[in-house]
């Protein structure tokens, strides 16, 4: 019996020193737990000297049963502590684990599984500190894939995914083991280049283009793709995270502007990038700031004199600039997302303004300029329809203005768009037109209603020989292939003049009236049909 009894009393003091190894581990671990767990290793240690001293007893005295019987407790006490400690500290490695992988998660993109935007900050952060230290230079990209929205329609996001993988693992294959390459997010990508100068930089760069030109095989389909990258150099374009990827940023407007794929920053036009950047935004709340506003210029018919429609053009109250006319912000709508939400905003407010004209006996024509991001928007005709079956529109009161230029980017695109407004019902005008470079054939099948003469060219046409004769073929060529014309720019009597004997159908400028507010639209044409009914009585 007190062999026995010894030897369950030894057991459990030799679970007691193995339970001292995880409670070792878990004290050496940071958490909220770490002081309990080492006064836990203590009362271990007590424990087990509380046990050899039991030991001792029972060799050196006679036992009887219930001896026998603590040496079981003691023995149960070993397997329970070691038990708890050893499932607390599994337990304690899974939490961590966890911690770890949702920290991963929280660090880096899912599709790709390269760093996120947050995590390239701070890698750029250290950077900067390690740059710093060491006098290094390095190099950031900011590459955006081009016009990856059209692709995502065409293929759909799964594929869309599957292409993103496809090249990040190119664009990783272009680099170095040091480089570190990331996700920005969307369609974008960043790129780390530690302890490079200029030189080696574009040569990453057109090896990164090289490897991307050639065409993704997805599904069986040959997809091509195209970057706009970005290029900034510490501490050259920039001496913190912030101000490297704001520069990055704009370098890589400016390649996408130039249509190239990359561009260095340079800081000599670091101004006017950032200021459209900056409008950009403030654009975006003028929207719903309510801080826009619509003016209209009337359109004279040379037939009878009088006003037969109204161009609308958009005016921004700016709160510190005052009025900002679209030529000051045009490029802006060009080269962001803003195209659709103005044009929704304009045709609504718009066709409100017609109705209410509508109630009032006015049966004119209404025009509305369109930007390149319209003609390229597949969902915009939808958008179109419904904003005419709100306000009750006849179809062919609505004129959309296309520039001409606009016509000839991505003329298959344009085409199909175009033929979805046409089925709508409303005209179509070719804006600005002799400033493009359209052809004959094209102008042809074209489904505008009518050509609008660039402005320059009617504002010169009395002094300049060659302004005369483009106005004087471009109505002919009009006439004889089915469309009408209007000139703007008419400023005086002597253009208006001219004007009529060569035939245009309709006129718009200054001599008659400059764009109004449209509270001042309807006292104008009160006063000029006074006005008109008189000289007909003369």
């Amino acid at each position: 019996m007190k062999l026995l009894s010894l030897l369950l009393t030894y057991l459990g003091a030799i679970l007691l020193i193995f339970s001292l190894i995880p409670t070792k581990t878990l004290c050496g671990q940071k958490h909220h737990a770490t002081m309990a767990w080492r006064f836990l290793g203590i009362f271990i240690m007590l424990f087990i000297a509380g046990y050899g001293m039991f030991s001792v007893f029972l060799i050196n005295n006679e036992i009887s049963p219930i001896f026998l019987f603590i040496s079981f407790i003691l023995f149960g006490g070993g397997i329970f502590v070691y038990a708890v400690v050893k499932l607390a500290q599994i337990s304690i490695d899974k939490l961590f684990l966890m911690a770890e992988v949702e920290r991963h998660r929280s660090m880096h993109d899912e599709l790709t599984g390269l760093p996120n935007q947050n995590y390239f900050n701070d890698i750029v952060d250290a950077a900067i500190k390690r740059a710093n230290n060491i006098k290094q230079t390095f190099v950031i990209f900011l590459i955006d894939l081009n016009r990856f929205r059209e692709i995502n329609t065409a293929i759909g996001h799964f594929y869309a995914d599957f292409l993103l993988q496809e090249v990040a693992d190119r664009i990783g294959q272009s680099t170095r083991n040091s480089d570190i390459l990331a996700r920005w997010g969307g369609d974008k990508f960043a790129l780390l280049l530690p302890d490079t100068d200029l030189k080696r930089a574009i040569a990453v760069a057109n090896k990164i283009t090289e490897n991307l030109a050639r065409p993704f095989n997805v599904e069986g389909n040959n997809i091509s793709v195209e970057i706009s990258n970005g290029i900034v150099i510490y501490p050259e374009h920039g001496e913190s995270t912030e101000k490297l990827m704001q520069n990055a940023q704009i370098a890589m407007y400016e390649a996408q502007r130039n249509h190239v794929n990359y561009s260095l920053f340079d800081p000599d036009q670091h101004y006017s990038p950032f200021k459209k950047l900056i409008m950009a935004s403030e654009l975006r709340d003028a929207i719903h700031k309510d801080e826009l506003d619509l003016y209209f210029q009337p359109q004279i018919s040379v037939i009878n004199g009088k006003m037969s429609g109204v161009e609308a053009l958009i005016r921004w109250h700016h709160p510190e600039k005052g009025t900002i006319t679209p030529n000051s912000f045009m490029d802006v709508i060009e080269h962001t997302d803003l195209g659709k939400a103005l044009a929704i905003w304009v045709l609504n407010t718009a066709l409100k303004h017609h109705k209410e004209l509508s109630r009032t006996g006015f049966d004119i024509n209404i025009s509305v300029n369109l930007s390149i991001n319209n003609l390229h928007d597949y969902e915009f005709p939808a958008e179109l329809k419904k904003i005419m079956e709100k306000w009750q529109i006849a179809p062919n009161r609505l004129t959309l203005e296309i520039t001409e230029s606009g016509l000839m980017v991505d003329p298959a695109r344009v085409n199909k768009v175009v033929m979805e407004l046409k089925r709508t019902g409303v005209n179509m005008s070719i804006d600005d037109f002799g400033t493009g470079y359209s052809s004959l054939a094209y102008l042809r099948k074209f489904p505008a209603r009518e050509i609008k003469i660039d402005k320059s060219f009617v504002l010169d046409m009395l002094v300049n020989e060659d302004s005369a004769i483009i106005v004087k073929s471009t109505i002919d060529l009009a006439h004889n292939i089915g469309r009408l014309v209007v000139a703007e720019g008419v400023e005086n009597r002597d253009t208006y003049v001219l004007l009529k004997r060569l035939g245009c159908d309709f006129l718009q400028g200054f001599y008659f009236s400059k764009a109004l507010p449209y509270d001042e639209l309807i006292e104008w044409h009160e006063g000029y049909q006074r006005s008109l009914e008189q000289s007909k009585k003369r």
